[in-house]
């Protein structure tokens, strides 16, 4: 019997007998297993890479596609039969780009689908497809003087085992990621490609035909070793390249780690420094309220109304922390200004008051210079509180926006606070008239911009002041003398 479909004759006749080369069966499984480690290898670089993955599964696809192309076609060369064998190059070449396209489009399939089972079996079942067409192509190649047929149950089986094959391949290549776990599946995959190819050539039946003329193609003698070592130096160099791309993954992980734990060093230093800096800022505070102890809780309003009016207007966040930290220290240059002026009971005459006045370059030279950001921003609004917008302030008689926006904000803050605040030398205004006295010397002494907000944010401002009335911190918790130092500083306005 005997029928032609597609293409292909099935028959149930025998044909001429044949064997295989001992010798070139061994190599065409140690291809196999050679190209399936490599193609492992590199899958598994491929999941591992953090770029260059699609390379990487191309790769892969080639080395798997192309180990199985050389596998089937060193086990076709393997053939021994009474006969002239020779092989059309271009179906031969295009059972090659079937093999690696398939395992290609294969690859790409089980990664859009995340790797499941359902994903496996169905790339396994299109590779085995791909994987028989590329072992039927390439049989198609053989030329011989007679007629090439197969029988069916044995066509069928290599077809199942193709399958089987391919769905193995790729069930392994997506778990196993160790060097033995890789050998041991390129073993497995190896078993699998061979039985595949070996069942298919079981199915070979060769009727020759003395009359039939051997047409052209390419002799199988050099075809072995052009095969051999071309497939082998590619697969190594494969393997060269993922261990080089390993080598440099990993060196790169390692600086990476070196950098975050540099990162974490540098962070752990700045937190350091900005601590040291509130110690500072702390401690010289302390060190203020020793001069001068009749304002209370004055600073600590006043920075905190800075701070709510840092915000209103707009400022980030991370400058409106910084203003809170450094406002207490507005003042800390009265230290230099001597007792008989500083504490006087009552009004300062005009000479007493410009000796009163130097406290504003006092506390600039006294914060400046150091280099940390709170100190210098302390430093700045020290010397900049008591310029005015109109230019008559001192002591660099700084006008509009040329005074810094630190020392605008503080001015708002401090003078409100200080106007609601008894005094020896006064008694504290009503709130009525402290806001006609800021609206009035808006564009004069204030920047008309930040009143118009603060007034605006009158009942939050109030709030914030009271919140510290009768020694008492934010918290509303007593502040022990102790303690006192950490939210208060020197003398008021």
């Amino acid at each position: 019997m005997r029928i032609e479909m597609a293409g292909l004759c099935f028959t149930s006749e025998t044909g001429l007998p044949f064997s295989h080369d001992p010798w070139l069966v061994a190599l065409s499984f140690v291809i196999a297993a050679f190209g399936s480690y490599a193609a492992l290898d590199m899958a598994d670089r491929s999941r591992r890479s953090t770029s260059h993955t699609v390379l990487w599964r191309a790769c892969a696809a080639g080395a798997l596609g192309g180990s199985v192309w050389a596998m089937h076609f060193i086990g076709m060369l393997a053939l021994i039969i009474d006969a002239p064998i020779a092989y059309q190059p271009f179906k031969t070449l295009l059972s090659l780009a079937i093999a690696v396209g398939f395992v290609a489009f294969d690859f790409h399939l089980v990664r859009r689908m995340a790797s499941s089972a359902g994903a496996v079996i169905a790339g396994g079942i299109v590779v085995g497809i791909g994987v028989a067409a590329m072992h039927y192509i390439g049989m198609a190649a053989i030329v011989l003087p007679g007629r090439v047929a197969y029988r069916p149950e044995l066509w069928g089986l290599s077809i199942l085992v193709a399958m089987a094959a391919s769905t193995i391949a790729l069930w392994l290549s997506t778990r196993m990621h160790g060097v033995r776990e890789r050998i041991a599946a390129a073993l497995v995959m190896a078993v699998a490609i061979s039985g595949m190819h070996y069942t298919g050539m079981a199915a070979l039946v060769i009727k020759l035909d003395p009359f039939s003329p051997l047409q052209g193609g390419m002799p199988n003698g050099p075809l072995v070793a052009v095969v051999a070592v071309a497939t082998i130096g590619l697969l190594l160099l494969a393997l060269v390249s993922a261990a080089a791309d390993r080598r440099l993954s990993a060196a790169a992980e390692h600086e990476a780690v070196s950098l975050r734990i540099a990162n974490l060093e540098l962070q752990t230093v700045q937190l350091q420094l900005e601590a040291t800096q509130r110690e500072i800022i702390r401690r010289l505070c302390s060190a203020g309220e020793f001069r001068d102890n009749d304002t209370g809780q004055h600073v600590a309003r006043m920075a905190h109304l800075a701070h709510r009016l840092a915000l209103s207007a707009g400022c980030g966040d991370e400058f409106a922390a910084r203003l809170l930290e450094a406002a207490p220290l507005h003042d800390i240059g009265k230290i230099g200004i001597p007792d008989h002026v500083l504490l006087k009971p009552g009004r300062l005459d005009e000479r007493e008051w410009a000796i009163m006045q130097q406290h504003a370059t006092i506390g600039h030279r006294l914060l400046s210079g150091s280099g940390l950001p709170l100190l210098d921003l302390a430093a700045e609004i020290a010397g900049a509180h008591h310029e005015k917008w109109d230019g008559s302030g001192y002591p660099a008689g700084l006008s509009g926006e040329a005074i810094p926006l630190s020392g605008r904000i503080v001015a708002v803050a401090d003078v409100f606070d200080a106007l609601l605040s008894p005094r020896p030398y006064k008694q504290p205004w009503a709130l009525p008239r402290i806001v006609a006295h800021m609206r009035e010397q808006a564009g004069r002494q204030f920047d008309p911009r930040l009143v118009a907000v603060f007034l605006d944010d009158l009942d939050a401002m109030l709030a914030i002041r009271a919140r510290f009335i009768d020694g008492r911190d934010p918290k509303g918790r007593c502040v022990a003398p102790s303690e006192k130092a950490a939210s208060t500083s020197v003398a008021a306005t």
